[in-house]
């Protein structure tokens, strides 16, 4: 497993920062990162044009202002625990490609990214940082659980979802939280009638006998890590089950696995991840990056 040295915040001067900032300090401590950057892009479009001599001038007074009001905002308790730095970029299109190259330059390990109530999610802005990102990704929602004391963690038993377990194991070490593991099947491989009494029995079976084998690979007790099977053929979406399973369970934290093209098997937990990513939620989520599979989601910004 990767370990978690660095980690890049992005922050847009709005009510949420504050949330951000904080859930920076709990990551920093739990995954014992090295450095924690802040960042906030400006658009091109809000300063003059290029070419008008005041724009040296603009362009540098934006950015001490910028940086002065985010120096203010992070704690000095937060500063003496982990090395902070500030950064402000200013992006001529697209400000997910700025942090993406950004977050490439200082070989980022870790990208957290806010998620604000009620606002419209279907935009590419947090669906190309997730899709393009080579580093792991946490969606935080406003007022996030300032602990990490229980994690779910999705599994597929594919190897995305192993990178995932690893990471979730590293909490359960380093912090002692209590880990579920959550059982997620690819419903659209299911034929109509969609289930059966018997199909469910072997489903459940299958998920049992598949779980026992990746806690030997770890060299781990299955009973000593529950996983949740929902053999079902509810028409709610995984994702949408997962989410629920996470709230049934109290979960300050949800772990999902990524990589890969859309016609593997790893495809459904790419579907799974771009629909928590959407949704409205309390509960943060980490996605966890394949990085030996670099071709992240991109049929699904197509």
């Amino acid at each position: 497993m990767k370990t978690i040295k660095h980690i890049l915040v992005c922050l847009d001067l709005t009510d949420i920062d504050k949330h951000l900032i904080h859930y920076a300090s709990l990551a920093a401590r739990v995954f014992h990162a090295d450095a924690v950057t802040f960042i906030h892009v400006i658009q091109a479009y809000d300063l003059p044009n290029k070419s008008s001599k005041s724009f040296p001038d603009v362009k540098s007074s934006l950015n001490a202002m910028i940086r002065e009001e985010l120096d203010n905002r992070i704690d000095e308790k937060f500063r003496n625990s982990v090395s902070t730095r500030i950064e402000t970029r200013v992006a001529e299109e697209d400000a997910a490609e700025e942090i993406l190259s950004f977050a490439g330059e200082m070989d980022t390990d870790l990208l957290l990214i806010g998620q604000k109530y009620g606002e419209d999610r279907q935009k590419r802005y947090g669906g190309e940082l997730s899709a393009k990102s080579e580093c792991d990704i946490m969606f935080v929602p406003e007022d996030p659980p300032l602990e990490i004391a229980r994690v779910l963690c999705a599994i597929d038993y594919s190897k995305a979802s192993k990178a995932a377990f690893d990471r979730a194991l590293h909490m359960y070490r380093q912090q002692n939280a209590h880990l579920v593991c959550y059982y997620i099947q690819d419903s659209t491989r299911s034929y109509f009638p969609a289930s059966t009494q018997k199909s469910a029995s072997q489903n459940l079976s299958r998920a049992e006998t598949r779980h026992q084998e990746l806690m030997e690979q770890f060299g781990l007790d299955p009973e000593a890590f529950p996983c949740r099977i929902d053999a079902s053929e509810a028409l709610t979406s995984e994702g949408e089950k997962l989410y629920n399973a996470a709230e049934d369970d109290n979960a300050d934290l949800i772990i999902v696995g990524a990589a890969g093209h859309t016609a593997t098997e790893t495809s459904l937990l790419g579907n799974i991840t771009e629909t928590l990513r959407r949704m409205e939620k309390s509960i943060p989520v980490m996605i966890v990056k394949d990085r030996e599979n670099k071709k992240f989601f991109a049929q699904l910004l197509s």
